[in-house]
């Protein structure tokens, strides 16, 4: 669905798109990004990467500083039939709404629920991060993940405390929001949840051995690189930024990247909208000013006085990949829209033999849709070489480009000097006749 979604690539910023190109490597210029982390792949893994990044950085610095960190997942009961919604003003309602709404009542700032829990464990503040899947036979899953930070370690009693704690805080702010009852007991046998029921999990990250069961385990090798050696890779950064890359977990669900690419696949088998096409644009309008991540102000006040370092860019920098590359062909705005970015796959087929080819490759595949090198497509503008600007006193009619000026342009910047002037008069004349009266 990439290409088909224009948000990204689409629209010029200027009367033309540049073609922009290093060996190896090439992207366009003078385009729009839609910066939209929850639909759009090629934005979504620039920022995310970056997001993954500062995640795992603050987590190291914090750990490093003797503070506790926990990861926390908060799930709604969800059916088949229930729509994902929207949190739109005036449209509020569905999962979405009440995954939102559930979050305020539990841990809103302003709550006295939340200041309970913030003084009985410590807690400085925490990162959100938003992530759905999709499957027929359960309808859409809308959760939080979540990194909890404490002002110290929990042992294992505090620990279980917390996460008690949190379930409860969380239950009633879905009952509050008009959600199906959260699931807190489960009588599976053997069940991770420890009969605690699926609405809330919560597991230590750091906190003492004593506090590591299975559960604990499991959550720390998310934390550190796990055992180097053994070529463990998995990370919390990864864990919080990096759930929309992940596949949907059982057989029948699908993440946000499967689900695209079934609608697509759908949508050109049968030529028109599917079930799968319905629900990728029931998602598409739910996601909608929803936030992928969420720091804390308070945590985002410590982690700056620890000095731990962020990348503070903006996402439009972040998905800016121009630096490093020159322009080797410019793309007028009428042939843009006529020949390329409304003919599906042209755009990736310039980039990839841009990459491959450079300027030769780029000329062939352009003169092979019909289109006229130096009329359609041309070459960049060239940078004339800076030199050392002469004195004014040196500067000749050419340097400044001097053109003659026709008799009628003369006669009508004439009037027009003469009219300012005498409005000037004019109004010198009624100031004097002002001060005098």
């Amino acid at each position: 669905m990439g290409e088909a979604f224009r948000g990204c690539g689409y629209r010029l910023t200027a009367g033309a798109a540049e073609l922009l190109w290093r060996e190896g490597e090439a992207t366009f210029g003078k385009t729009c990004r839609c910066n939209n982390v929850h639909m759009c792949a090629w934005c979504m893994s620039r920022i995310l990467a970056v997001r993954a990044a500062n995640i795992q950085a603050a987590a190291d610095g914090l750990a490093a500083e003797g503070y506790g960190l926990h990861l926390g997942t908060n799930t709604l009961r969800h059916f088949p039939r229930t729509p994902y919604g929207t949190v739109r003003k005036g449209m509020r309602g569905g999962l979405v709404a009440v995954l939102h709404d559930g979050w305020k009542g539990a841990y809103g700032s302003a709550g006295r629920r939340w200041r309970n829990l913030r003084d009985e464990f410590g807690i400085v503040g925490y990162e959100r991060a938003f992530e759905d899947t999709f499957g027929w036979g359960t309808g859409f899953h809308l959760h939080w993940h979540t990194l909890w930070v404490t002002r110290t370690r929990l042992d294992a009693e505090a620990q279980a405390a917390f996460r008690d704690a949190i379930a409860a805080a969380w239950a009633a702010g879905v009952e509050a929001a008009g959600g199906y009852t959260v699931s807190e007991t489960c009588d599976r046998p053997d069940c991770s949840c420890g009969g605690k029921g699926h609405g809330t999990d919560l597991r230590p990250l750091n906190g003492a051995d004593d506090a590591e069961g299975e559960a604990g385990k499991q959550a720390r090798y998310l934390y550190k690189d796990g055992d180097k050696a053994k070529g463990g890779t998995a990370k919390i950064g990864l864990e919080l930024a990096g759930t929309h890359f992940k596949a949907g977990r059982g057989d029948d669900r699908l993440g946000p990247l499967e689900l695209g690419d079934a609608a697509a696949a759908e949508l050109a088998r049968l030529g028109e909208p599917g079930p799968f096409v319905k629900k990728y644009r029931e998602r598409e309008f739910g996601v909608f000013q929803v936030r992928k991540h969420w720091r804390s102000p308070s945590l985002n006040r410590l982690i700056k006085e620890l000095g731990i370092p962020q990348d503070d860019r903006t996402e439009a920098e972040i998905t800016d990949d121009s630096e490093g590359l020159s322009p080797i062909a410019l793309i007028p705005a009428g042939t843009w829209y006529r020949h390329i970015a409304r003919h599906s796959g042209r755009r990736l087929d310039l980039i990839k033999v841009a990459e491959a080819h450079g300027l030769p490759g780029v000329r062939l595949l352009i003169e092979s849709w019909g289109l006229v090198w130096g009329r359609d497509v041309l070459d960049p503008p060239v940078e004339a070489a800076a030199e050392e600007a002469p004195a004014p006193g040196d500067l000749d009619a050419d340097q400044l480009g001097f053109a003659v000026m026709s008799e009628e342009e003369a006669r009508f910047r004439a009037a027009r000097r003469a009219a300012q002037a005498a409005r000037a008069e004019e109004i010198a004349a009624s100031l004097a006749r002002f001060r005098s009266a």
